[in-house]
């Protein structure tokens, strides 16, 4: 029987961060992935500054840059007929799930092709299938099994083209829901679409097309720490996703590390998590909840977008 003092159950962009992480600070841990990298990802592509920052304190924007991410200085907003254009106040970086799971893998303890099966509470701890553990991190993503969701008749829809979108963000709303662009390593472009469950087949025509789905943006219980979309998604608006995950990951390492040098028993480290993220992540989440609810009233959207402050608009990436 092996034995962790951590399994992070999943080895994607939060579950690898948090076991690299927690190595760091000295803990025995092992990510557990399913798939093998490089894989495809459906995702917006577009890591926004405060993602910059998070891989800056990891030590690891270099290797991302020198991937061939993207600098992107602004973004262009399309909604009711109307355009806005926002300039950031700090760059952020567009590069494809593809290139930075991977790099962010390398290195770390991620064990791929390994699918989880069972997860089982002993009285010591955990077993996940046949290693037995005293943490269990649910970094499994947005179709999680071990973190129940409440799902909604939404799904996420991919393409990737030749050719360079420039440093912008172009992002729109229409009728069947909204998405945007943005320029990746290798002279191509990352589309990135949220549309309706009845509206699917409409986009389906592309080579190259990638779905997933239906996607959760609430978690509604869980049983153990869960990281980045295992939480529920963020709103793809806010362009926050790949900073949300690698923030819970250093954040859940961080908690976890403390609590296992001090003993401290499962459930007082899952409610000091659960605390902290709420403090960090609680507005920005009704935020992209209230902006989920406008969307179908375009024409007031974009005159929301109007009328906020740029200063205002830049706190959602940053």
């Amino acid at each position: 029987m092996t034995r962790h003092d951590v399994v992070v159950i999943g080895g994607s962009l939060a579950g690898a961060v948090c076991v690299r992480q927690l190595e760091r600070l000295g803990i025995d841990a092992v990510a557990l992935e399913r798939d093998t990298f490089p894989r495809r990802k459906v995702c917006g592509g577009f890591l926004s500054p405060g993602g910059v920052k998070c891989l800056e304190q990891l030590g690891l924007i270099d290797d991302i840059r020198g991937a061939g991410a993207v600098d992107i200085c602004a973004a262009r907003i399309a909604a009711g007929g109307q355009e806005i254009d926002l300039t950031f106040e700090r760059t952020g970086l567009g590069i494809s799930r593809t290139i930075l799971d991977s790099l962010v893998a390398r290195g770390a303890r991620v064990e791929q092709g390994c699918a989880v099966n069972n997860v089982r509470r002993e009285w010591e701890g955990f077993r996940v299938d046949g290693i037995t553990c005293s943490v269990v991190i649910d970094a499994s993503g947005k179709l999680s099994r071990f973190t129940k969701r409440r799902v909604v008749d939404e799904f996420g829809v991919q393409y990737l083209r030749s050719g360079s979108s420039g440093s912008v963000l172009d992002f729109s709303f229409f009728e069947d829901g909204y998405g945007g662009t943005v320029s990746i390593e290798g002279g191509r472009s990352n589309s990135c679409f949220l549309i309706k469950k009845d509206a699917v087949r409409r986009y389906l025509d592309r080579e190259d097309c990638l779905v997933t789905g239906p996607l959760a943006y609430e978690a509604v219980r869980s049983d153990f720490i869960a990281i980045g979309d295992a939480l529920g998604m963020l709103d793809p608006f806010c362009g926050e996703g790949m900073q949300h995950a690698l923030e819970t990951g250093m954040m859940a390492a961080a908690i976890v590390a403390r609590g296992i040098r001090r003993c401290v028993r499962y459930e007082e480290m899952k409610s000091e998590y659960e605390a902290e993220y709420n403090r960090r992540w609680a507005v920005r989440r009704r935020v992209g909840a209230m902006i989920r609810r406008l969307v179908p009233y375009r024409g007031s959207f974009a005159f929301a977008l109007r009328v906020t402050p740029a200063w205002l608009l830049n706190r959602m990436w940053d």
